[in-house]
């Protein structure tokens, strides 16, 4: 996000919409620091396919300008509420395959987009089917009354 479109994604505090929230379901079990990098992946790759695809979507996304008492500025950070699930790899796949079926705002990061060079984990991907992709997670961005219901299943990561 350039500083531009920072600005204009940026909200007063009283524009929040609490009706809205962002999930990262990942698949259970994963190591520590490979779900901190998955959630880091997906969450970048969510705000960018908002600004590309979906712009009208940066400003339900509620985010703020900290301010602390020095009058530094801390942004842009979403006033709204971020949970971080765990679940089972086919429920990784079919929280995929219902946002993908509802139009909701996702993305998604796989076992294939890691390690190695970037242009390995993209030939690695052009060359394996999707059946056979091992999603590590999913991030996903709109109503809570749409996503509570598909994400009912998960647990907070612990």
């Amino acid at each position: 996000m350039t500083a531009l479109t920072a600005n204009r994604a940026c909200v007063a505090a009283t524009e929040v919409d609490s009706r809205y929230k962002f999930v990262v379901a990942l698949k259970g079990k994963l190591p520590p620091g490979v779900a901190a990098n998955a959630a880091s992946h997906l969450c970048l790759g969510l705000a960018a396919k908002a600004a590309t695809e979906q712009p009208e979507l940066l400003r339900k996304m509620s985010f703020l300008t900290f301010s602390d008492a020095d009058g530094g500025s801390h942004a842009p950070i979403s006033g709204l509420s971020l949970v971080v699930l765990e679940g089972r790899p086919a429920w990784v796949r079919r929280l995929r395959d219902q946002a993908d079926a509802s139009g909701l705002l996702y993305t998604d990061f796989t076992e294939e987009m890691t390690g190695d060079t970037y242009a390995e984990q993209v030939d690695r991907m052009k060359t394996t089917p999707e059946q056979g992709l091992d999603y590590y997670g999913i991030a996903l961005f709109g109503q809570r009354d749409v996503l509570d219901p598909l994400t009912k299943k998960f647990s907070l990561l612990h």
